[in-house]
C-alpha cells in the first residue's frame, strides 16, 4: 500500500504555529490533500498528539505521535512512536532538560493545547524554543529505547540542522535518513554528501494551507514505526518512491 506522508507538522503548541493550526483543521486539510500518514511534531512538546490521532482515525488517516526536538548542540530532531505512551516518556526527559524560561507569547507566539472541537485546554507558561540539554546522540538512543524514529530536520538549512551546527554526520548512532526541507529541488543537488542516507521532506508546516507543500511517498504494508524503519532502509519491499512537491497558499 501507498502512504503519502507529512511528518513535520507544527500545531498550535508550537510558538511559530498559527492559532488555526488544531487537531481537528490539520486532520482536515490534510485528508484535503490526500494524505493519509501524519503527525504533529511540534517544538519539544507533545500535548496535541493524542486528539490528532483519534481525529485523524475517524477520517482514515493515521498519525504517529510526534516531536521536534532541540537538542543542546541546538539540531532540530524529528521524532515519531506509534504510540503516545512511548512519546510522554521521551518528551519528560525532553522537558526536565528544558531551560524554565518562561514564554514572552507577543514576541514568540502563543503555546496552547487544543481540544477536539477547538477549545483552549491549557496554555504552555515554558518557552518551548529553547535547547533541551540533552545531546544529539542521547536523544537518538532514548528515542530507540522508546520504540521511535528520529529523522534529523531540514538538514540543508543554515541553522538548527545536524550539518549546520556539528558540521557532519555522526556515524553513530546510525540514522535511518534525513530531512531536506519542503523548498529544496527535487533531485536534490547536494545527495552525494548523503550518500548512505535515504532522504525525505516534509511540509514543516505553520499555517493550514502549508500541510502537503512537501510529501514523501512510501510503499509499506501498515503504517507503523517498524515498516517505516523498513522503507527508509528499502526492506521487504518497503521504499521510498518519490517525494513530492505542491506549492500551497499560506491560508
Amino acid at each position: 500500500m501507498r502512504w503519502m506522508a507529512d511528518l513535520h507538522i507544527h500545531s498550535a503548541l508550537s510558538p511559530c504555529g498559527s492559532l488555526e493550526m488544531s487537531p481537528r483543521r490539520i486532520v482536515e486539510r490534510a485528508f484535503a490533500e490526500g494524505i493519509n500518514l501524519i503527525a504533529i511534531t511540534d517544538h519539544n512538546a507533545c500535548q496535541n498528539c493524542l486528539d490528532l490521532q483519534s481525529l485523524a482515525e475517524e477520517q482514515g488517516i493515521h498519525a504517529f505521535c510526534g516531536m521536534e526536538v532541540q537538542t543542546e548542540e541546538e539540531v532540530h530532531v524529528l521524532t515519531l512512536f506509534a504510540r503516545y505512551q512511548d512519546l510522554e516518556q521521551t518528551w519528560q526527559v525532553v522537558y526536565d532538560k528544558l531551560p524554565n524560561a518562561p514564554n514572552r507569547p507577543d514576541f514568540f507566539g502563543d503555546q496552547v493545547v487544543v481540544d477536539r472541537e477547538d477549545n483552549i485546554r491549557c496554555i504552555e507558561e515554558r518557552l518551548l524554543i529553547n535547547s533541551s540539554q540533552i545531546g544529539f546522540s542521547d536523544l537518538l538512543n532514548l528515542v530507540e529505547k522508546h520504540r521511535g524514529l528520529a529523522i534529523p530536520a531540514h538538514v540543508d538549512s543554515p541553522t538548527f540542522s545536524l550539518v549546520s551546527q556539528l558540521g557532519f554526520i555522526p556515524p553513530q548512532p546510525p540514522l535511518f535518513a534525513v530531512e531536506i526541507s519542503y523548498n529544496s529541488p527535487i533531485p536534490w543537488p547536494c545527495e552525494e554528501r548523503y550518500a548512505d542516507l535515504p532522504l525525505v521532506s516534509f511540509s514543516d508546516a505553520h499555517y493550514p494551507g502549508e500541510i502537503g507543500r512537501a510529501t514523501t511517498l512510501f510503499q509499506m504494508e501498515q503504517p507503523t514505526i517498524e515498516e517505516l524503519k523498513l522503507a527508509l532502509r528499502g526492506l521487504a519491499r518497503r521504499k521510498i518512491l518519490s517525494i513530492e512537491r505542491r506549492p500551497r497558499c499560506s491560508s
